[in-house]
């Protein structure tokens, strides 16, 4: 019960999270989104035993759609990725956008 308790108050999220994170920004107005892949439980097995998700992130700004789709090998490395409506940025760009909104009265 105090596992579950941490858990919940932590976000849902263990001190052993391995979850794949990526930023992707939309081509409708310039919003960044942040993007976290459970390799446990989001990755679908390909014929080839490689890995794939394909997501569709919706922004909160303008609710513009980015579409992603990343392939991985069996030990979850990435080994290709393609997006629609937009491209993949860094994290730093993400924190950027972060500290303008937090600054705007």
């Amino acid at each position: 019960m105090l596992n579950l308790l941490k858990r919940l108050f932590a976000g849902g999220r263990s001190a052993h999270d391995d979850a794949l994170i990526y930023y992707v920004k939309g081509y409708k107005c310039n919003a960044i989104t942040r993007v976290r892949i459970d390799p446990h439980s989001e990755l679908s097995r390909d014929d080839d035993d490689t890995f794939f998700v394909r997501k569709v992130v919706v922004d909160n700004q303008c609710y513009g759609k980015v579409e992603i789709e990343l392939r991985f090998d069996g030990n979850y490395r990435e080994i290709s990725r393609h997006v629609t409506g937009g491209e993949f940025t860094s994290r730093e760009e993400w924190q950027a956008q972060q500290n303008r909104r937090t600054k705007q009265p």
